[in-house]
Order: C-alpha cells, then structure tokens, then sequence
C-alpha cells in the first residue's frame, strides 16, 4: 500500500510541471493576440476564472498532444507553435481589420492571402522580446530541470487522451458544473474584441466554435413566419402591368471605394473622383453603414443581394462560406422571375468566397469570373475598366432587360506606393510620409473606379436603353496597422472616437438612372435595404422579404451593432421579425419559401457569357511529313480570353484572338498522325477545369 502510494505520489510530482509550463504560452498568446504587455497583465488580475479557463484548455491540449506523440517536449513544441501562430495571426488581424482571428477565417478560402505582405513586418521589437522570453523560459524547464519525462508509456498515453478529451468538452459543454454559466461568462459573438479581450484568446475560440453550431431557437415556427408575411402590407407600384419599363439594373460595388476629400486638412492636387461628386449633387446619393471594414468583401454582397443583414450573424463571420447551404432568394432571382436575365461579374477567382457555388444559389444564370476576363491588369488586379467592359458586353448579348451584380479588384488593398504604373496624384497636409503615400495611392485606385463609373453612366445615357446603375464601396480602405492613416490625418481621434462607427463605416453611395431624371434621394441606409429600393425604383415586383424590408426601412434605416442600439434609439424588439425571417432562411425550414411556384436556382446557370462551342478547325497543313510544327485554327463562340486549347486531351500553346478565333500551335511529341480530337478547356488558379467545349475531331496524315 505504501509503495502504491509513493509511487502515485511520484507520478503526479512527475507531471504537475506541466501545469506551470502550459501557463508560459497562455501569457505569451495573449500578448500576441492583444499586441498589449500591460493589458494582457491588468486582464489576468481582474478576470482570474478567464485566465484558469485558459489555462485549462492549453493544459488539455498538451496533455492530448502528448498521448498522440508520446514525446512531452515534442508534444510542448508543436502545441505551443500551432497556439501561438494563431495568435499572431490574431493580432495582425485585428490590426489590420479590427477584429480578431475566429474559427469561422479557417473556413474563408482565399481571404487570408490579403495579409501575406504584412508578414514580413510582423516581428517588431516587442514581438521579439516575447518570442525570446518564450524560447528561453521553455527551454529552461524544459531541458535544465528534472521536471519533465521524455517519454511516456503507452498505457499512460492512454489514460492522458481520456483526461485531455474529458477537459475539452467540459469546457466546451460547461458541464457537469455549469461554471461558465454561474459566472456570466459568454461569448460575445456581435462584438469579437470585446470577446477576446474580456475571455482570453483560447476560451474565446472555444465558446466561438460552440456558437458556431445554431440551436432550433424558440417561438420559430411555419404559423410565426406566416404572421410576420402576412401583416406586411404589399407595395402599391411595385410589378405595376400597366408600366412597359423594364429597366437594366446595374449594382456595382466598387472595391475599398471611399472618398478621402472628406478629410480635413489633407490636400489632394485634383479631385479624385470628379465625376461621383457630379452625380451626387444631381442624383440620388447618399451612404451605406457598412458591417464590414477593410475586407470581407462577401459580407456586404451577401446584404445588398438577398435583403439579410450580417448584424444577425456572428461578427467575424462569413455567410457565404458559413451559411449558405442551399437556394436563396436574391435580386437576381426576383429580377429573373421578370424576365431579367441575371448575370454576376468578379475579376477575381471563382472559388473565392464560394462565389460559383454562392451565385448559383442566389438564381443568377450567368457568372463570369476572372477566368473569363481578358487579363487586362492594372497593378496586381484587374483594371476597373475591363469589369466595365464585361457589363456592357453582358447586357449586349441578352435581348432583354439585365440585372447585373459586379465587383472590382483594381482598389484591392493593400495601398503602397508604387501600386499602380503610374500616379497622377500629390497630397499633402500635416501627416507622415507613410499616411501620404497610401492617400497617394487610393486617389489612384478610386480615380479608376470613378472613370469606369462615367464609362458606365455615358455609355447607357447614349444608348437610351432604361437603366438603373447603383455604385458604392464595400468597406473604407485598410490604410495601415491600428487605423494609422486615420488617426495620423486627424479624421478620428482614436477607437474611442464618438463618431468613430460613422465615420469608419459609412461608405458613399449614388444611384443614377436615365428614364426617372427628376428623382432626387437622400439615402441614409443599411446595405440590407439597398435591393428593396432598387426594386421599388424600377417599377418591378419584389417578394414578401423585400415587402418587409420596405417597410421597416421607414423606421429603421441604418442597422448598427447591437453596442450602439440605445444610442441610435433602437428597440431590438423592432428587429425581431427581421430576425425570424432571416432565421427562416439561413437556418430554419424556410417556411415562407413555399408558396413559390419557380425555381430559385437557373437550372441552366453556367460560368461564362454563353456555351463555350467549337464550329470547325483547320490546320495549316494536314500532312505532317517534313513538318516540325502544325497551327491550328479555330472558330467558335464564346471562346474565353484564358482557354487552350487541347489535342487528344494535351494542352498545347495557345493564342487567343477574339470570342469566335483563336490558333494553337502543335509540335513535338504530339506531333502524330491519326484523328486529333481538338477541344478548348477553362482552368482555375487549383488547376479545376471550369469550362470546356464540344470535341471536334480532325484527322492528319504522314508520309
């Protein structure tokens, strides 16, 4: 019995510095996370249970590590660099957007390459210092004490699995003492600062990840959405018979499109964007309360096109990667259900954001993304100009009306000097040569959104044909770390600045037309509200979603964060239906959906302007005898700017002429007789082929 005891009493003196060791990069993920000594030090003193959760979870996670390697250095090192990489990434996103990393960014392919180019400035003074304080603190107990095994048994690592996975879910589900809940804490998913701040990265993560999963919420039923759609009252022009205008319908959202003159006291050489400024004194103009800032683009598409507002929704996350499941109504599927054809344009890769999968969903019959672009650049993106083009092109080929959703790239942060060729613009004003750069180059971006803009607007004025063309940014444009251009130009004070939520979030905005001239709107609005409006200005009908939101716009224009509710004198109860209705969509039943007799999904949706269709091809020569190469000529329609074509499955060079020519060149082991099965494929930046024609076989001889 003595010797059980000791020997019991020996193993828990053999690995209870373990408990101490994993307090090492709780404190240095949170000074990483929070890019903060002393408030990382306040936060421990006055949220002592935080800090034990804390602690616990990265307990867990070491011990589980160590049954699966069974090495408990090894096991420390991988912990320790995959937590801690997570918060430096944290950090630098919260710099960067001003929010932190949550579980949903793991989900967001693509987005995180925006912050690539700001690695390299990642190890400042104060990142290092932590990073050797890490180093030298865990070296030392763990190679110059007696406090740690190297190895252990097999039977052991058996038991630690079961002790790590019993600690993850007690913390996860708060039981079998519901701590969590007795001590008021929670996740704050609307406000994820306040989240990591208040609960420490690693328990904010997990309540995160717990919030992620959406219970069947109370009072939601088939009888609840019926009430709410039938106590809507029914717009009265909205699908008026007797009105024959069925205008173009044109929504642009123009990257980071933001006007900086509103600074005072910078300067600019020229106005960047004259001719927006024109349209907002003649037009219908005014701004839109973005939910996001410096990036995620998705979010506000996911706003204007279906009506639901992100306000309902985690902040941080992306509904478009998240949430979207299955069909959606959307502006492109009410215009569709008119006679509308409804075509979604992006210079940007298909699979961004989910968009193939996303627009498909939203009833859209067309999706031309960068794989159909001419690769006409200016900077690293493609030329606003060349987006231009591709909605003019797209509203020339239907014979009727177009509902037309595009964005751009060209103004795609990040803003150095020497983005773009060339730069037309000076500023200056009381600020440092790195905020006058970046101000330097926006008004180079933004001059180019606002000459497609004029492009847009001269070209449909001249043709005649009714058109409606809305143009707005997305978000304000990223201009340094922690709002540093901002806060060097004295637009705002600081984080606590009391505009700091308009003056951060409102973006500018213009709606012109060419049939309805005298109308002249003042628009203050949520991006939520942007598509009831379109619909109520063109005369078409909307659903019983954009009935609602037509009339709760009346008394709730701008949607903010919940934090600025009573400020704005917002009752949140006002905005439960609006909840239930979007919950209805997203996560429940979709009761209201079932009384539509069309399809919201095109069953003939295709990427591309059209089918990609080969008609003939000719080769220069159909005898091979003598020959080191043979050139190909192909006519067809539809043929993309970024095909090849392919022999006998073989890709081989190509050279693209126009939509209907192209010419490929075939040489070297290809170069056989027999039948050549001559096809043109599409291929994406994951090497997915995204499109391809019709086979036409042509047969070519030898000697």
């Amino acid at each position: 019995m003595k010797n059980q005891l000791n020997r019991l009493l020996l193993f828990f003196r053999q690995r209870w510095p373990l408990v101490l060791i994993a307090f090492i990069p709780v404190v240095v993920m949170e000074i990483l996370s929070r890019g903060h000594y002393i408030e990382t030090i306040t936060w421990g003193y006055k949220h002592v249970l935080e800090l034990l959760f804390n602690e616990w979870i990265v307990l867990s996670l070491l011990l589980l590590f160590i049954a699966m390697i069974g090495r408990t250095k090894i096991a420390y090192w991988v912990v320790s660099a995959l937590l801690l990489s997570l918060a430096l990434i944290s950090g630098i996103k919260l710099k960067i957007l001003g929010v932190p990393l949550t579980p949903w960014d793991i989900v967001l392919a693509g987005e995180a390459s925006d912050m690539v180019k700001y690695l390299s400035n990642i190890f400042s003074f104060n990142i290092l210092i932590m990073i050797v304080f890490f180093l030298a603190s865990s070296y030392y107990l763990l190679y110059r004490t007696p406090l740690f095994m190297k190895k252990v048994a097999l039977k052991e690592r058996g038991i630690l699995a079961i002790i790590a996975l019993a600690m993850l879910t007690a913390v996860y589900s708060d039981l079998p003492l519901p701590i969590q809940r007795w001590s008021g804490i929670k996740a704050s998913v609307w406000n994820q600062v306040e989240n990591t701040t208040t609960n420490g990265y690693a328990l904010a993560t997990v309540l995160n990840t717990k919030s992620m999963l959406f219970d069947k919420r109370e009072g939601y039923d088939d009888k609840a959405v019926e009430a709410i759609v039938s106590q809507t009252p029914k717009p009265i022009k909205a699908g008026d018979p007797g009105n024959p205008v069925k205008p173009n319908v044109i929504v642009v959202l123009s990257e980071a499109f933001w006007d900086p003159t509103v600074i005072k006291g910078v300067t600019f050489s020229k106005d960047p964007i004259p001719f927006f400024h024109k349209l907002q004194q003649t037009g219908t103009s005014g701004t839109m309360l973005s939910p996001q800032y410096g990036g995620g683009t998705a979010n506000v598409e996911f706003e204007v096109l279906t009506g639901n507002s992100m306000r309902f929704l985690p902040q941080g996350s992306i509904a478009y990667n998240q949430f979207i499941t299955g069909e959606v109504d959307s502006l492109a599927s009410i215009y569709a259900r008119q006679g509308y054809t409804s075509t979604a344009i992006s210079p940007f890769y298909n699979w961004y954001f989910n968009s193939n999968k996303v627009y498909k969903d939203f009833g859209f019959s067309k999706y031309i993304p960068i794989e159909y672009f001419k690769p006409n650049y200016s900077g690293p993106y493609i030329a606003d100009h060349e987006v231009a083009a591709n909605i003019i092109h797209a509203t020339e080929l239907s014979d009727g009306p177009d509902f037309v959703f595009a964005n751009t790239m060209e103004n795609h942060f990040h803003f150095y000097p020497g983005k773009f060729p060339k730069n037309n613009f000076d500023v200056s004003g009381d600020m440092s040569p790195s905020s006058q750069g970046m101000l330097e180059t926006l008004a180079q971006g933004i001059n180019a959104s606002d000459n497609m803009l004029k492009e847009l607007v001269e070209y449909y004025e001249k043709k005649g044909e009714p058109t409606i063309i809305a143009f707005w940014g997305d978000h304000l444009p990223a201009l340094g770390d922690d709002y540093a251009t901002y806060m060097d130009t004295k637009y705002i004070s600081g984080k606590d600045d009391p505009d700091f939520l308009k003056k951060m979030y409102s973006v500018p905005l213009v709606v012109w037309n060419n049939f309805d001239t005298e109308r002249k709107d003042k628009l203050n609005i949520s991006p939520s509200f942007l598509g009831p409006y379109l619909i109520e200005l063109s005369k078409q009908q909307g659903s019983y979603y954009t009935d609602f939101l037509s009339q709760l716009v009346k008394k709730i224009p701008v949607i903010p964060p919940k934090d600025y509710y009573q400020a704005m004198n917002i009752n949140e109860q006002d905005l439960k239906n609006y909840d239930t209705l979007q919950y209805d969509i997203i996560f429940g039943d979709r009761h209201a959906y079932k009384d539509y007799k069309v399809p919201i999904i095109n069953s003939k949706y295709m990427l591309g302007f059209g089918p990609i269709t080969l008609n003939t091809v000719e080769a220069d020569s159909r005898d091979i005898s003598g020959r080191s190469s043979i050139t190909l000529s192909v006519k067809g329609n539809n043929l993309p700017p970024l095909g090849f074509v392919t022999l006998n499955g073989k890709a081989v060079p190509t050279t693209w002429q126009d939509e209907h020519n192209l010419t490929a060149k075939v040489e070297g082991s290809l170069l056989k007789a027999g039948i050549w099965d001559i096809q043109v494929h599409v291929k994406d930046s994951r090497e997915t082929t995204v499109g391809k024609s019709n086979t036409v076989p042509i047969k070519i001889g030898g000697r």
